[in-house]
């Protein structure tokens, strides 16, 4: 769920989960880590996921997809002031 792979889930139903979105959450784990497709934790699955890694999700979570904001300024454009300080 950390990662996104399996939706969140509430208290009341707590972590119950079917063997189909099992597997369809170890196959996506193995996609984006480009380990074989089986399906099943095998020794290459818990090698991926023994791996370092930030707390993000892997996939973004699609509420969010549209809010990015922009980083960058079109040409042309300039600053409301030139006085700049910095510490």
């Amino acid at each position: 769920m950390k990662f996104g792979y399996l939706p969140q889930t509430d208290v009341e139903t707590g972590n119950l989960r079917t063997d189909d979105q099992l597997r369809d959450a170890i196959i996506n784990l193995q996609k984006f880590g480009g380990v074989p497709l089986t399906g099943e934790i095998d020794e290459a699955t818990k090698k991926l996921m023994t791996l370092p890694r930030c707390g993000l999700p892997d996939k973004p979570d699609p509420r969010y997809i549209r809010a990015r904001h922009k980083r960058y300024t079109v040409h042309g454009q300039q600053w409301s002031h030139l006085n700049l300080t910095w510490r």
